[in-house]
């Protein structure tokens, strides 16, 4: 049955092609060279010698996303994890994602902190592109730049009064508005306003099919009733409002400043499938606000920067009019960001220094007056860096080079609820990167980068203390940062009028990974997880992406694009030593959870340049590990102790399972009934596929929905 459907939409897709394909006009795009300004000197990116991955506003234009988590997953190769209820974070080249933490991967909204790591929480309604830089980046950006950096850049305003208005329903009460519009107010000045909804008025139904072939275990991990099933309490609605501002002073000075708001509120929370932490409700705003003070000549750019950001979330303990808010916390991230930037012929030099400080507040509740332990205590940081990196480019031959001296200082507030008392801890980083590409002919070139980065353990690490369902977790007051040493080395072949290939392979050396801790309480014999620091980690693996116009390569007038990327990682592993300075000291070897050893993106898109564009789009979601939580519940009473994964050095009590791997198609077409007006349709899970993306929270069926726009 889902080859038969498979094959009608290929045909389906192949049909419109070939009918547009008549009606196609010549044309010819010059367009500008892409700058990436993740690199914070707004270097080509012919330049960057740094694996970087480019998502225009022409491919957003023909993804089905409501949100950054949606639109990542569906056109890079990276690792998620994704709940009902508006929440997501991900991760890169080995380096897990985490929802509830701090992550290997920092998200930054026009260069600046995004001041969260919930992409859910960030629409796609105005993003005109996103820079994915893969592998570390904290002579940049600092911590939480391990496994790489998100930059996602926001549409500016322009001199000419443009706008647009866009509609859209489906299925599961879907609905989306969003209005913008963008221009001149006088000969210096320019303003852009946007506003989006996005909401879903009915739960939405989990898929049917799996089209790869899962084993018994499979499906019972899954479970089996979960099988066009209904998710109960997963209705939301999230509302955005964006606002920038462009002033030119004179030929030299000028200054951009941007807010965004994100509100929402009532956003149902299932939990897993089986509702076993019970049905309810959480309300999140987030708000941004940067400004840009810029001077520049024709070979110097001073660049002053401040920016402020705040994610306030409270949860609710039930979905009813008599629920009470259980838990809040507040999340503030602000400082300033300095650099010069000067070229003297073929050299370019970054010079500056970044205050980054982060402020986080949390509390619960017993019932609506009486206040018990947070999950972690209030904590603050202060991080004070300073960084230079140059660029050298002579003909063929491109090299960039820096270092960033990091000085952090770590303060967790006393909490009498949780037992701790105030204390102070100091970070200090010293990272080098370096990086060089060389094109051997105007079509193939080499590329390599190396370089150290670090991360800072969060709060929830060394001294929180909560509890997830029957699952206790307790803090690590001793656990040291993380570090790794990584380096990429590559080669490309690109022909932009028709081909683009490339291979990179990538190894990371980690040392003092946080993982989980299972232990025993002696005083009480509870049962806990805390964290500790591994010994060290070893990540590897090779990316490959292909895309190739076929129809231009053939000198056709339309465009029709077949594209592949692949990543699989050949290791991942990390070594734990137990029972340390006693006789039964040893050392185990484990493959690190939450990771995908083989994740990729594949299809085609047709365009016939003349209003008609269509696409559809697989995603390869490999096989992962994962701790068993739900074995605390016993909510899969049918998974034996026979089931969990034993490779390695994991064992039968280490209660780790191994997940399917799945398919996943998108498809969408949209065509201009006038040169303002524009229709489309997407669906989104297009096999109806049942799968998770964390373990226990299945995601939506087959998801179809009709759109209109209008530009003026």
């Amino acid at each position: 049955m889902n080859k038969k459907f498979l094959s009608g939409i290929i045909a389906l897709f192949f049909a419109g092609t070939c009918l547009y394909a008549q009606d196609s006009a010549e044309q010819s795009y010059d367009l500008d060279e892409v700058v990436v300004t993740a690199t914070r000197m707004g270097l080509p990116l012919k330049s960057v010698p740094q694996k970087v991955e480019i998502i225009d506003s022409k491919k957003i234009a023909t993804v089905q996303a409501d949100n950054a988590a949606d639109l990542l997953k569906r056109t890079v190769n990276l690792d998620i994890i994704q709940y009902p209820g508006a929440s997501s974070a991900v991760g890169m080249r080995g380096f897990a994602p985490s929802a509830h933490n701090r992550n290997y991967t920092l998200v930054l909204i026009d260069g600046k902190p995004a001041g969260t790591t919930n992409l859910t929480s960030i629409p796609t309604d105005f993003i005109e592109m996103v820079e994915v830089v893969k592998g570390p980046y904290s002579v940049l950006y600092g911590s939480d730049a391990m496994g790489g950096v998100i930059n996602i850049i926001t549409r500016k305003p322009g001199d000419s009064r443009t706008g647009n208005i866009s509609l859209s329903a489906g299925n599961f009460g879907q609905t989306n508005f969003n209005g913008y519009a963008s221009g001149g107010v006088s000969d210096n000045v320019s303003l852009a306003l946007g506003f989006s909804r996005k909401a879903q008025d009915k739960d939405y139904r989990i898929g049917k099919k799996n089209l790869i072939s899962l084993s018994e275990k499979e499906e019972l991990i899954l479970d089996k009733k979960s099988y066009g099933d209904i998710m109960t309490n997963s209705q939301y609605q999230i509302n955005q409002f964006m606002g920038k501002l462009n002033v030119g002073f004179n030929d030299l000075w000028s200054a951009d400043l941007s807010g965004i708001f994100v509100t929402s509120n009532d956003i149902e929370t299932p939990g897993n499938y089986w509702h076993s932490y019970g049905l309810s409700k959480k309300d999140f705003d987030r708000t941004n606000t940067m400004l840009d003070i810029q001077r520049k000549t024709f070979n110097n750019t001073l660049l002053i920067s401040p920016y402020y950001s705040v994610y306030n979330e409270s949860n609710y303990d039930n979905n009813t009019e008599e629920g009470f808010i259980n838990s809040k916390e507040s999340v503030k991230q602000y400082g300033l960001k300095l650099s010069n930037t000067h070229i003297w012929g073929d050299f370019q030099l970054i010079g500056g220094i970044d205050l980054d400080a982060l402020n986080v507040s949390s509390e619960r509740f017993s019932d609506k007056l009486t206040p018990t332990n947070p999950y972690r205590p209030d904590h603050n940081s202060l991080a004070s860096s300073a960084f230079v990196q140059g660029a050298y480019t002579k003909g063929d031959l491109f090299v960039n080079a820096g270092i960033r001296y990091n000085y952090t200082k770590f303060t967790l507030e006393a909490d009498d609820f949780l037992g701790n008392e105030k204390k102070s801890t100091d970070y200090s980083n010293l990272n080098p990167s370096v990086g060089i590409k060389y094109f051997l002919t105007p079509m193939l070139n080499i590329h390599a980068s190396a370089g150290n980065a670090f991360y800072v353990p969060d709060a929830y690490k060394t001294a929180g203390r909560y509890q997830v369902g029957n699952t206790q977790y307790r803090g690590n007051e001793n656990l040291k940062a993380e570090t790794s040493t990584s380096f990429d080395f590559g080669i490309n072949m690109s022909n932009n009028e028709w081909l683009n290939l490339d291979v990179t392979y990538f190894h990371a050396f980690y040392k003092n990974k946080i993982v989980n801790d299972k232990k025993t309480d002696k005083a009480t014999n509870e049962k806990y997880t805390t964290y500790a620091n591994a010994d060290k980690g070893r990540m590897n693996g090779l990316e490959i992406m292909f895309s190739s116009d076929i129809a231009k390569a053939h000198g056709s007038r339309y465009s029709l694009e077949l594209y592949a990327a692949f990543t699989h990682l050949f290791n991942n592993k990390f070594d734990e030593t137990t029972d340390k300075d006693t006789p039964a000291q040893k050392t185990l070897t484990k493959d690190m959870l939450y990771v995908r050893r083989n994740t990729g993106n594949f299809g085609i898109t047709f365009d016939t340049h003349n209003g008609f564009v269509t696409r559809l789009n697989a995603r390869y979601i490999g096989k992962r590990l994962e701790n068993d939580w739900m074995a605390w519940d016993n909510l899969r009473p049918d998974i034996k102790p026979e089931d969990y994964y034993i490779k390695g050095d994991y064992e039968t009590t280490d209660q780790v399972l191994q997940h399917s791997a799945h398919l996943v198609f998108d498809y969408s077409a949209y065509y201009n009934v006038t040169p303002k007006a524009r229709v489309g349709i997407s669906v989104s899970n297009l096999l109806d596929e049942n799968y998770t993306e964390k373990d226990g929270y299945n995601m939506p069926g087959r998801s179809i929905m009709g759109s209109f726009s209008y530009s003026f």
